[in-house]
C-alpha cells in the first residue's frame, strides 16, 4: 500500500468533513439515492464503511457524504468516494442537488414521489471530471408503510469506475460510463428497525445487492448489511456498516 498517498486521501476526508459545513449528501436506502431528503436547515453526514476481512489482503473501502435540507423537498449534496486502504486509484470528490415531487399524498392511497438529482465528479487522481444522474419513482403503502423505488442513474467514471479487456495480449482500462436500472425497498418491522435493501444493474464498481438492518436513534441512523456484487468483476463480497447522524446546520455540536 502506498502510504503517502493513503495519508493524502485522509487528509481529503478531513477537508471533506470541514467543507460540509458550507456546500452539503445523498440521502440514501444503503447505496441508492432514496425518496428522501435531509430536513430543512439540517446537515446529515454519512460514513459507510465496507469490509472484506476473509480474504487476503483485507479489503475496505468506504463512502462519505454530507447532505444540507434546503427545504421544498430539495437538498444539496456532497460526497467523497472510494476512499480505501489500498490508496484507491478512483477517489473523487463530487457536489450535486436532490429535489423531489410528491405526486400523492392522502393517506388512504399508496404515496407516490418523483425524485431527480445529478452529481458532478472529480477524480483526485486523474484529474478529470464527470456526472452522475438519477430518476426514481417511489411508492409507499399507507398501512404497512412498505416503499418500493425504482429508477435510472447514468454514471461516469468517476463513479462506476473502469472495465478491463485485453486486446493483443495486453490489458487496457476503459471508464465504465454507463447507465443501470436501481431498484430499493423499505419496510418497518418493529418501533425504530427497518429492513431495507437496494440493487443496481448492471457490471460497474456500484453493481451490488445489498439488503440491511436499519435502526433509527432518534434523529440518527445506524444501518449494517451485506454486499453481495453481481459478479466477481464488480468486487468482493462486503459487511456493510453505515452511520449517519442529523444536526441543525446552526448548532454548535
Amino acid at each position: 500500500m502506498n502510504r503517502l498517498k493513503f495519508r493524502e486521501e485522509i487528509i481529503l476526508l478531513i477537508f471533506f468533513f470541514f467543507i460540509s459545513d458550507f456546500t452539503f449528501s445523498q440521502s440514501l436506502i444503503v447505496g441508492m439515492p432514496s425518496i428522501d431528503v435531509a430536513e430543512p436547515r439540517h446537515l446529515e453526514i454519512t460514513h459507510e464503511t465496507q469490509i472484506n476481512l476473509w480474504e487476503k489482503p483485507t479489503k475496505w473501502n468506504s463512502f462519505n457524504f454530507a447532505c444540507y435540507g434546503l427545504g421544498h423537498e430539495a437538498e444539496l449534496t456532497t460526497t467523497l468516494n472510494n476512499l480505501s486502504n489500498e490508496g484507491s486509484s478512483n477517489l473523487a470528490l463530487g457536489i450535486g442537488v436532490k429535489k423531489i415531487l410528491p405526486l400523492v399524498r392522502e393517506n388512504n392511497y399508496w404515496q407516490s414521489k418523483v425524485g431527480l438529482g445529478g452529481n458532478i465528479q472529480y477524480s483526485t487522481a486523474r484529474g478529470n471530471a464527470g456526472i452522475w444522474t438519477y430518476a426514481i419513482y417511489s411508492l409507499q403503502h399507507p398501512k404497512t408503510k412498505t416503499r418500493l423505488t425504482a429508477g435510472l442513474n447514468y454514471g461516469q467514471s468517476q463513479t462506476f469506475g473502469f472495465r478491463q479487456r485485453v486486446e493483443n495480449g495486453v490489458s487496457i482500462l476503459e471508464p465504465n460510463n454507463t447507465t443501470s436500472f436501481i431498484l430499493g425497498f423499505e419496510q418497518p418491522i418493529y418501533h425504530n428497525i427497518s429492513l431495507i435493501g437496494d440493487w443496481y444493474s448492471g457490471n460497474h464498481d456500484l453493481a451490488a445487492f445489498i439488503p440491511a438492518l436499519q435502526i433509527d436513534i432518534k434523529k440518527h441512523v445506524l444501518i449494517l448489511g451485506y454486499k453481495f456484487p453481481n459478479s466477481k468483476e464488480n468486487g468482493n463480497q462486503a459487511v456493510i456498516a453505515e452511520f449517519m447522524f442529523s444536526i441543525p446546520a446552526n448548532s454548535n455540536k
